[in-house]
């Protein structure tokens, strides 16, 4: 483990990168589509009302959402797209993945990075010490850090 006057050893909120939106549960898939197509094709992070996080919703979960034969829980045929969007009731909470992966921004750079090649994930959601959402950081950036500092 890096020593803490280790420019390694820094702490995930000194590289993450802010969180700018969260959404709802009861958000309508066709919301998620826009919010994707509008501000960038990352993961959407679902929380409570107060910020606490839920799960996150991925790309491929939108595109299954639509079209289930292509996204990672879908499988059957494409369906018609303007159908499914206008489907009563189906929302955020419907699509997103519980189990994604979080760590704590005071936890170390390092630790993240070992986070990512254990779960073979490429970015982390950084929450607070109340569970809330507070950024997202990603194995480039890490890279990009590692190098700065002279590591690479």
């Amino acid at each position: 483990m890096a020593q803490p006057d280790d420019d390694r050893s820094g702490r995930v909120r000194s590289i993450m990168t802010p969180i700018a939106r969260t959404v709802l549960p009861d958000t309508p898939i066709r919301d998620l589509i826009e919010i994707g197509s509008v501000e960038g094709c990352g993961d959407i992070p679902v929380t409570t009302p107060e910020g606490t996080f839920l799960g996150v919703i991925t790309p491929l979960d939108l595109i299954g959402s639509i079209m289930p034969s292509v996204g990672i829980r879908g499988s059957g045929a494409a369906r018609c797209i303007t159908c499914h969007l206008k489907k009563e009731g189906a929302t955020a909470r419907d699509l997103m993945s519980r189990g994604h992966i979080t760590i704590q921004e005071d936890d170390f750079i390092m630790d993240a990075m070992q986070m990512m090649q254990r779960n073979r994930h490429g970015d982390l959601i950084v929450i607070d010490s109340q569970n809330k959402v507070v950024g997202r950081i990603e194995i480039c950036r890490i890279i990009q850090h590692l190098r700065i500092v002279g590591e690479l």
